[in-house]
């Protein structure tokens, strides 16, 4: 892989990040399978013992987890490694903020979120684009409201 090539990649692993920030928004959930995730992708978050697997799953999970609230996703900083012509890996410092209506908490009890941290994410390069292999999403602050 030449640098040119390499840089490339780069941004086209950028532009995967912020499809999976701007479908996860807009609850855009086919967009959100068929563009972002792999078949056999894992989405974690151990700080609510989540671990899920596969991109049915997955969708199936965010979407009535999250189909009540209003979320905004920002992602910063991306360092992004890539270890081969079709694999890489990336860290992004992340920054998210959930809301949802008071008579519907979410199932962990919170009204609000405001929280700040990493995404740790895989990626490979499949005939039809990058795709997002694994993420674990690790947060170093939460700010809550139940």
């Amino acid at each position: 892989m030449t640098d040119i090539e390499r840089l490339l990649a780069i941004e086209e692993i950028k532009r995967l990040k912020s499809k999976y920030f701007y479908y996860l928004d807009h609850k855009d959930w086919a967009r959100w399978k068929a563009e972002v995730w792999t078949s056999d992708a894992r989405l974690e978050v151990p700080e609510v013992s989540m671990d899920v697997v596969g991109v049915d799953n997955i969708i199936k999970f965010t979407s009535e987890s999250a189909g009540n609230q209003v979320s905004t996703h920002y992602g910063h900083m991306p360092d992004i490694e890539i270890l081969s012509d079709d694999t890489a890996k990336g860290i992004w410092a992340m920054e998210d903020i959930l809301r949802l209506p008071k008579d519907q908490p979410s199932v962990y009890g919170y009204t609000y979120l405001h929280g700040f941290g990493h995404y740790h994410e895989n990626y490979v390069r499949l005939p039809i684009g990058w795709r997002l292999k694994s993420t674990r999403l690790t947060r170093l602050y939460v700010e809550r409201t139940m």
